[in-house]
């Protein structure tokens, strides 16, 4: 076993410390002020020393934070066409939901945030480290439920999404930014979709993954209802829309993706985090502190020894 020597060091100022201060008590009454001074002087100093030993020092945290992952927004389409049943089968959203938690898997150390977007857009997930919190809402998102279909704009989150991006820039701008959209790219208001030109320059990858088919499929009002929702009358079916999803991943820079229920999504290469800064922030230590101090003490008791001396010689001649 080797011992290391800064603790040898530690050792052996403490039991100087102890000495000196066991010296001071016994010679105290019969010393004079003076000499007493110079003393504690030295116990001062020798204390100071074992603290400048210890290497006391305070972390500056304030940039070691700031690259440690990067910022994910994620805008989620909760419309009601979310909930047709052409995916495998199964509600697109069961697709959205599969692919939220492969993403809290994926990227542990990222902060994510989350945007709901039916007939408005929500954060629906503030910015969160926390992969747990993202798979909680993955399994509770659903879709907005309705009996009668109406008309609504896929890109109806991209301004908040542009506000969540900038707000990232500007608290942590060494970190990446991402911009993930999960939809089915049918688009039922009456104008074209928002553009997402806007964020191509806020981000540093685009990801648009689409869910459902063309020949589409009916929507239950609710997760595991029956009930169908209407348009005229009659059930409701849902067409997908692959090609507008396209054009919205050209828009912002990014890569569209046909998401089926076997294939799994292929994230960004480094997946969406950046690895974690483990160098820690700047250090101000103290130490020096403790032996600039120590110092001066040496220093009085070295002026107060002369003083002493002096005066004993008087005293003598």
């Amino acid at each position: 076993m080797t011992v290391s020597p800064d603790w040898i060091l530690l050792v052996v100022a403490i039991l100087a410390t102890l000495a000196l201060a066991a010296i001071a008590v016994t010679t105290r009454r019969r010393s004079s002020p003076r000499s007493n001074a110079a003393m504690w002087c030295r116990v001062l100093a020798a204390l100071l020393l074992v603290g400048a030993a210890l290497c006391p020092g305070s972390a500056d945290t304030s940039r070691s934070n700031e690259a440690a992952g990067a910022e994910v927004v994620v805008i989620v389409d909760r419309t009601t066409s979310m909930g047709a049943t052409d995916f495998d089968g199964k509600p697109r959203m069961s697709g959205v939901t599969a692919d939220l938690v492969s993403l809290a898997a994926a990227m542990p150390s990222a902060r994510v945030t989350v945007i709901a977007s039916d007939n408005q857009a929500r954060i629906a997930l503030p910015p969160s480290t926390d992969p747990a919190a993202l798979r909680a809402l993955a399994e509770t998102l659903g879709w907005r439920e309705t009996v009668n279909a109406t008309g609504t704009d896929i890109g109806l989150a991209e301004p908040l999404a542009r506000r969540m991006l900038v707000m990232a820039r500007k608290s942590r701008p060494a970190a990446k930014r991402y911009l993930v959209y999960m939809g089915d790219g049918e688009q039922t208001a009456s104008s074209a979709p928002h553009s997402f030109s806007d964020i191509s320059g806020l981000i540093d990858g685009g990801l648009v993954l689409g869910y459902g088919t063309t020949s589409g499929g009916t929507m239950p009002i609710r997760p595991r209802a029956t009930e169908k929702v209407t348009r005229n009358g009659s059930a409701a079916v849902s067409h997908a829309d692959p090609q507008t999803l396209r054009t919205m991943a050209g828009q912002m820079g990014g890569r569209f993706l046909q998401r089926d229920a076997t294939s799994k999504v292929a994230w960004w290469e480094n997946p969406l985090q950046q690895p974690v800064n483990r160098q820690p922030g700047r250090i101000r230590h103290w130490a020096w502190w403790f032996a600039a101090t120590a110092l001066i003490c040496e220093m009085a008791d070295a002026w107060l020894s002369v003083r002493a001396w002096r005066r004993m010689h008087k005293e003598v001649t």
